[in-house]
């Protein structure tokens, strides 16, 4: 039976970090206006990602400051299609754009990967 990584993510392990989201814009008269912004809290584990997780990210975004957050919430990254802006992580007075979500949701956590903006 596989381990539940949800349980070892409490306060105790894990710092409560606010997450930006922002609702897809629109245009208005042929000009575009960006969606509204809300906040909201979660509690993750922020870690420095491995080498081999930096090979599966996008090639121009390896060369970032890149974060990966461990959350039992899952966050959004962006989506063209939609026009849905991806969340914006705010960590150690820097913001985190989450580019790329890795779904273990199986095992009761998701991970985001946020590059530095």
């Amino acid at each position: 039976m596989p381990i539940n990584v949800s349980e070892a993510l409490d306060a105790d392990t894990c710092i409560k970090l606010k997450v930006e989201r922002r609702s897809s814009g629109s245009y208005v008269n042929g000009i575009y206006v960006e969606g509204s912004v809300s906040y909201f809290y979660s509690l993750m584990s922020p870690q420095s990602p491995s080498a081999k997780m930096l090979e599966m990210l996008p090639e121009g975004e390896r060369d970032k400051d890149i974060m990966m957050f461990v959350s039992k919430r899952t966050l959004r990254t962006v989506d063209d299609s939609q026009g849905i802006p991806p969340d914006v992580i705010l960590f150690s007075g820097r913001r985190y754009r989450v580019i790329q979500l890795a779904d273990w949701s199986t095992f009761g956590h998701t991970i985001a990967f946020g590059a530095a903006e």
